[in-house]
């Protein structure tokens, strides 16, 4: 193949791929809750089975609480969250269906700060989707802190466990 057929074929594919993407075809940033619809279902549990899941004890009320408002995420989760201090959130996850109780690392001791403001609000979700926004900075799991930077911070819900899709930092 001679040199100048092989520059009009690679100049063709990066135009291709320039129009394609200024034509929408390339994927939204940042991730936008449309893009991870999925299928409202109404809460079926009555009730969270505080002898299965003992962690879930010490948040009885706020859990029992947050079962009562019903499905607010990924169709039939919901998010209960719980202030830690000035500008933290903890929060766990009620399956609607089976009343199981699912405490993401993400969730724990999430810190809503950003310099010397706070977001008024930490988590951000809907429950036709998904998609999750932590705004501020993810929980670590543990009690040593987060190491991510503060920011907005992108997760899919994929059943059991988030995973981290995009970050937008902040100053």
């Amino acid at each position: 193949m001679r040199k100048s057929t092989v520059v009009k074929s690679v100049l063709s594919i990066v135009f291709l791929i320039a129009v394609m993407s200024s034509a929408g075809w390339a994927q939204k940033f940042p991730p936008a809750f449309a893009g991870y619809r999925t299928k409202v279902e109404k809460a079926r549990v009555r009730s969270i089975d505080f002898k299965k899941y003992p962690d879930a004890r010490t948040y009885r009320t706020r859990l029992t609480a947050g079962l009562a408002e019903g499905v607010n995420f990924a169709g039939h989760f919901i998010i209960v969250g719980w202030g830690c201090g000035t500008g933290c959130t903890n929060a766990g996850i009620i399956d609607g269906r089976n009343g199981k109780v699912i405490w993401p690392e993400e969730f724990f001791n999430v810190d809503a700060t950003y310099g010397d403001n706070y977001s008024d609000i930490q988590l951000d979700f809907r429950k036709n989707s998904r998609l999750l926004v932590i705004h501020g900075r993810p929980g670590s799991g543990n009690d040593s802190g987060s190491t991510e930077p503060v920011g907005d911070h992108y997760f899919v819900w994929n059943g059991p466990t988030f995973r981290k899709i995009a970050t937008v930092p902040k100053r």
